[in-house]
């Protein structure tokens, strides 16, 4: 939908409730399975999509189906596919939609190995978080076709070239979508056993500054998917805990960074953000991406401007 249809075009009148801010979440034999996304971060990706009348339009994640009504109420249920991991949550959505009138193909598929479309999509949108975005998903989409995914603590706007290869920058506002995950999985980094062994030196960089919520952003970007816990006392910051699937670990306190494992986490967190004060605490939509069948690289203002790529070890 071009910006011309404004956002009142997206406002669902057809009965279907809208999550609430104060919805805990969908849970299956007490896991947690979806956390509902506000709804006004779901307009922004909308709009940035960029809908036209007649395009074919993908969804990964369909969750509650709030989104996929949403799309169906502007753009008709047949022009839309939505998949979800989770075989319980498909049949919970596709029953709210046909209750409100909606009947778009609902299907339950780990979109991480390919959208099950028919035809090529004109745009796709992805509801759950990625580190690293899966390139099979744009196999799907045709060229000049626009995905919006989430990467990090960010929403990228990525248009598919002629070459295949995606390109885009990242909207304004946060995104805090819960990561992609397989059936009956849930989301977060477990915290690991207390590590052996670890290093100890003076840490240069004071974990309160991580509250920063432009350079979470762009730590989101260089660590992939971490674990992270605040220490307070006195309702001050006196700690801080990194913890990674790889099994790195970081704890820093009292001015002293311990660490362990394949990766220093927290030598990283004090790279990246003396380059983060360095180019003036540049906002999120200063930043891109670039994606290829061979990876991803982020970039500041315009492709040739790299992040630096030897932060990016979770990317291998």
């Amino acid at each position: 939908m071009g910006r011309r249809h404004g956002r009142r075009r997206w406002i669902l009148r057809r009965g279907l409730q809208r999550p609430r801010a104060d919805d805990a979440g969908v849970r299956r034999r007490g896991h947690l399975l979806l956390i509902p996304a506000q709804p006004s971060l779901m307009l922004r990706m909308l709009e940035a999509l960029g809908v036209e009348d007649g395009d074919a339009i993908g969804e990964v994640a369909t969750g509650t189906g709030y989104n996929a009504a949403l799309i169906c109420h502007r753009s008709g249920d047949k022009n839309l596919v939505t998949v979800e991991v989770d075989a319980h949550l498909t049949r919970l959505a596709k029953a709210r939609l046909g209750e409100v009138g909606y009947h778009p193909t609902v299907r339950t598929a780990d979109a991480r190995t390919g959208f099950p479309a028919d035809t090529p999509l004109d745009r796709l949108i992805i509801t759950c978080g990625f580190d690293a975005f899966s390139y099979v998903l744009a196999r799907g989409v045709r060229p000049g076709g626009v995905i919006v995914c989430p990467l990090g603590w960010g929403n990228a706007r990525m248009t598919v070239g002629g070459d295949g290869t995606l390109l885009g920058r990242f909207l304004a506002g946060g995104s805090y979508f819960m990561k992609a995950r397989d059936e009956n999985s849930t989301d977060g980094v477990p915290y690991p056993e207390q590590p052996g062994n670890p290093t100890h030196r003076h840490a240069a960089f004071d974990p309160r500054d991580l509250g920063d919520e432009g350079f979470r952003f762009m730590h989101s970007l260089v660590v992939g998917e971490v674990g992270e816990a605040q220490e307070m006392s006195g309702g001050t910051v006196t700690g801080h805990r990194m913890w990674t699937s790889d099994g790195s670990w970081a704890h820093v306190e009292d001015g002293t960074v311990h660490q362990s494992g394949p990766r220093k986490l927290w030598d990283t967190a004090e790279r990246a953000y003396e380059w983060f004060e360095s180019h003036g605490h540049p906002t999120r939509e200063r930043f891109g991406v670039t994606v290829t069948p061979e990876g991803q690289t982020y970039w500041l203002d315009e492709p040739g401007q790299e992040l630096p790529q030897e932060w990016l070890s979770h990317r291998s």
